[in-house]
């Protein structure tokens, strides 16, 4: 950086020290890589205390993919998690069974647990369900059923998670979902006119059942990406085989435009959906799936429901 750009641009906003390396759009804030860092890990822990999503006493299972988002909410939580000498910390990963893809990522994941010095559990789709997601999609069973890739994924995916963290003790699961993950997540649901929303990632307690947790929620996903790129934080060369089936991908483009140009927008949403989520009335008993015994609005959840089918086409 030259001298009169970095008078152009001025110093840090919090500091008032270092040149700025990140402009946030949103509130008009120019900061430095060392208080850009501090204010990503400051706002996980207000998330954090402000949804009371953990607890001193937790043993958390951090859901890793391999990707920067999971992998940078890994060394946060185990940067704050020394803070809580009753609390323990441990990464859980699942392999859907994507030839080259999942490999790639298992091995970046298991090398920066291990370079954090958090143990790190891994299950399989092989073997918790009998076939990989590549199976169920090269067989034409997926087809058959007419099921995307992306939906077996991330249905299976949750119950996965689900059965790990119960094989290692967790009182609740984190998942590295954004700011723009939760949103388009909201609009989604919207648009598949699913008939009761529930709050995503807000921990919410009850009999037999592992809460989730989404520290990130308050975080838009480039924030996290740039943390991820000033830590050096790992991640992956290879694209899924299947991202492009993805139903998700059109309103990602469209919340990434609208975001651009309307800067906050994201907050303003989530902010005004959540307020309608959190005062709505709960309901008085909430269905527990007949096979799995988890929470859900019909007799047989949805994973157990692509699990039995997927199961069944493969058998013929």
């Amino acid at each position: 950086m030259t001298l009169s750009s970095e008078r152009q641009l001025g110093k840090c906003s919090l500091c008032g020290r270092y040149p700025p390396v990140y402009l946030r759009r949103y509130s008009g804030e120019r900061l430095c890589a060392r208080c850009f860092n501090e204010s990503i890990e400051m706002r996980v822990r207000r998330t954090i205390s402000k949804y009371d999503l953990l607890k001193p006493f937790d043993r958390i299972a951090v859901g890793v993919s391999g990707g920067k988002d999971s992998l940078s909410l890994l060394k946060i939580l185990q940067r704050i998690e020394r803070d809580f000498p009753r609390a323990t910390l441990e990464a859980v990963l699942v392999d859907e069974g994507i030839p080259v893809y999942r490999e790639e990522s298992m091995r970046i994941a298991e090398e920066f647990a291990s370079s954090l010095g958090v143990e790190l559990t891994k299950v399989s789709f092989k073997e918790l369900f009998g076939f990989t997601l590549a199976e169920a999609v090269e067989s034409g069973a997926a087809k058959e059923l007419g099921l995307q890739p992306c939906t077996i994924c991330g249905v299976l995916r949750r119950k996965a998670l689900t059965l790990a963290a119960k094989r290692i003790g967790a009182t609740v699961v984190a998942m590295a979902h954004t700011l723009d993950d939760v949103v388009q997540t909201y609009l989604l649901n919207l648009l598949r006119g699913e008939a009761r929303i529930q709050p995503l990632g807000l921990r919410r307690e009850a009999e037999g059942v592992i809460p989730r947790a989404t520290p990130f929620r308050l975080i838009p996903e480039r924030e996290v990406v740039f943390y991820a790129y000033l830590n050096k934080v790992p991640y992956q060369t290879h694209t899924c085989p299947y991202a492009h089936t993805s139903m998700r991908d059109p309103i990602r483009l469209f919340l990434t435009s609208y975001e651009e140009r309307y800067p906050g927008s994201l907050y303003a949403f989530l902010n005004s959906f959540e307020k309608m989520l959190l005062t709505r009335k709960p309901r008085e008993e909430e269905n527990r799936c007949e096979i799995c015994g988890e929470p859900t609005n019909r007799r047989i959840c949805r994973a157990c429901e692509i699990e039995m089918k997927i199961r069944e086409k493969l058998r013929r």
